[in-house]
């Protein structure tokens, strides 16, 4: 009976650890290109229109606003929770950039920062994978809304999501 419990004591250690895991830095983003049959100015147009009505919380903005690169930068911020999808709440902040071209755009996420209530250190980089898995999971949500704003009513819509390098 002893061995036993020392047997599931370990199990339940190591499967504990196995969440801490870091990313390299290089890793740490989110990135997605979508094809929608529009030209640049009106991906953009309807990219700053949704950035707009969605970053408009005191601790969100929009950062820059370039129509001639066809780029938006916003700061943002969610939560997610942390174990079991119930007992712990964190708070995170990141940055979104949205970069067009004529008939597709990339969205990147990116600058995660966790906010932790119960340690000393109030704030850190998001280096984890389970932190990075949490916070993907939630912007999702984010780039498929864009995604939704950015299509409607496009005529001959691709629809074809790629990943982040086929830029």
């Amino acid at each position: 009976m002893k061995h036993i419990s020392l047997l599931l004591m370990g199990i339940i250690l190591m499967s504990g650890c196995g969440r801490m895991t870091r990313v390299p830095e290089d890793k740490r983003a989110i990135r997605k290109v979508f094809e929608v049959n529009l030209p640049r100015k009106e991906i953009y147009s309807r990219a700053l229109e949704w950035c707009a009505k969605r970053f408009s919380d005191v601790k969100e903005d929009i950062v820059v606003r370039d129509a001639e690169k066809g780029t938006i930068i916003a700061r943002g911020v969610g939560k997610y929770s942390e174990y079991f999808d119930l007992l712990v709440d964190r708070e995170f902040s990141y940055s979104m950039t949205v970069e067009t071209k004529d008939t597709r755009y990339r969205v990147t996420f990116d600058n995660f920062t966790v906010y932790y209530d119960e340690r000393q250190m109030k704030s850190g980089k998001a280096e984890y994978r389970f932190e990075l898995d949490k916070i993907a999971k939630k912007l999702e949500r984010d780039m498929n809304g864009l995604h939704e704003y950015i299509s409607r009513g496009a005529t001959g819509e691709k629809d074809k999501q790629k990943s982040g390098e086929d830029w």
